[in-house]
């Protein structure tokens, strides 16, 4: 096993622990034990837990890029953007787990700026693809010509992290279908008017 896959291999031990245990549990030595392996297997690949939780959540993000493109594939229009937007939502019981990644460290983001501006990089990075497939939709009048584009893009990812984040605390109130209901509303109420 090369060097990149098995660093990929300790930060899916790491997310398994934050997703049983939380962040502030995931400690090295916890990391360790699910990768059954001692520490200093886990410190020859990452020089501590921040470094760790980072390259993790990197992971996570990428993931979920590839798959958003992936769903959209082919799809053209309105439909391609919320194909995209339900590739990041938890729509089965399989995504939760990236969420509460993606929730614990923003948990655990706060009071350290460094940690903050890693984050605000992802989130400029999404909102960046978001701003294009809006763009596109405008230019080709699928979506009305007087929306401001940067702040669709926000809504968008208010959207999604709000959903997200109440699949994870209280999934009983949004099942796939509501989901799909809440998006497919947003995304409907932007169309040009013909």
């Amino acid at each position: 096993m090369g060097y990149d896959d098995r660093r990929i291999e300790v930060a899916q031990a790491a997310w398994r622990v934050i997703v049983r245990e939380g962040l502030d549990r995931a400690s090295m030595r916890a990391i360790a034990q699910e990768l059954g392996s001692s520490t200093g297997v886990v410190t020859h690949y990452f020089r501590d837990k921040e470094e760790l939780i980072l390259f993790a959540l990197e992971q996570v993000v990428e993931t979920t890029l590839e798959y958003m493109r992936a769903c959209a594939g082919k799809r053209q229009g309105r439909d391609r953007l919320e194909q995209m937007i339900f590739a990041a939502l938890p729509l089965e019981d399989s995504g939760r787990d990236d969420w509460k990644v993606w929730i614990a460290f923003l948990g655990y983001s706060i009071g350290h700026d460094h940690l903050i501006q890693q984050h605000q990089k992802r989130y400029d990075h999404i909102r960046q693809i978001l701003y294009q497939e809006l763009a596109e939709l405008q230019a080709a009048k699928l979506i009305r010509a007087d929306l401001d584009l940067i702040l669709e893009a926000n809504a968008l990812i208010a959207l999604v992290d709000g959903i997200g984040t109440g699949v994870v605390i209280c999934p009983e109130q949004f099942s796939a279908e509501q989901q799909r209901y809440l998006v497919h509303q947003h995304i409907h109420a932007l169309r040009a008017l013909s």
